[in-house]
């Protein structure tokens, strides 16, 4: 039961974004193509979650659209990350945390969550199995593009829902 609820929890999150990137990509304008690269550093927060719960020891990578680190930092003794993302960066961001695994799963060695900031805005992302699932889907369309990202976060969605428990978690991405 308690797993139920937190899946419905995260798949209603899903849903608020996937509207929200519907609405942000029916408003985009000339002005904001070119607010691509901020002005100024955005602070990305959130969560981060694994397949055997929450993730307490992790190391954060955020990169940029051409392939390029633009920070890195590392969390110990919380499920919780904030990375400030410069000036200039190049959007879409990938953020991924690479963290030791729960010896309660099969795998040993190491896990990884990662999700994409789609806009420069201040932002709260998910960092969980599904994020994953979203960012490797859309850039096996192709590329993170908006209309990929859409895609591939209605598929995670539509995977998730039929298949009574699944890599399920929440994106907060953009």
């Amino acid at each position: 039961m308690k797993h139920f609820a937190y899946r419905s929890m995260v798949q209603l999150r899903l849903l608020g974004l996937i509207f929200t990137a519907m609405v942000a990509s029916t408003a985009c304008s000339e002005a904001e193509k070119s607010a691509s690269k901020p002005a100024v550093p955005v602070t990305i927060s959130g969560s981060m979650n694994g397949e055997d719960g929450p993730i307490k020891e992790a190391k954060l990578t955020a990169t940029d659209s051409h392939g390029e680190v633009i920070t890195t930092a590392e969390v110990s003794g919380r499920a919780r990350y904030q990375l400030e993302l410069p000036a200039g960066a190049a959007y879409p961001v990938i953020i991924s945390a690479i963290y030791p695994r729960s010896t309660k799963i099969e795998k040993s060695g190491q896990g990884e969550v990662k999700a994409a900031v789609m806009e420069a805005s201040n932002s709260t992302v998910e960092l969980s199995p599904r994020s994953t699932a979203i960012v490797n889907m859309a850039l096996a369309r192709g590329g993170l593009t908006l209309e990929n990202f859409k895609a591939a976060s209605a598929a995670a969605l539509n995977l998730g829902a039929g298949s009574g428990g699944g890599s399920g978690g929440g994106h907060g991405g953009h």
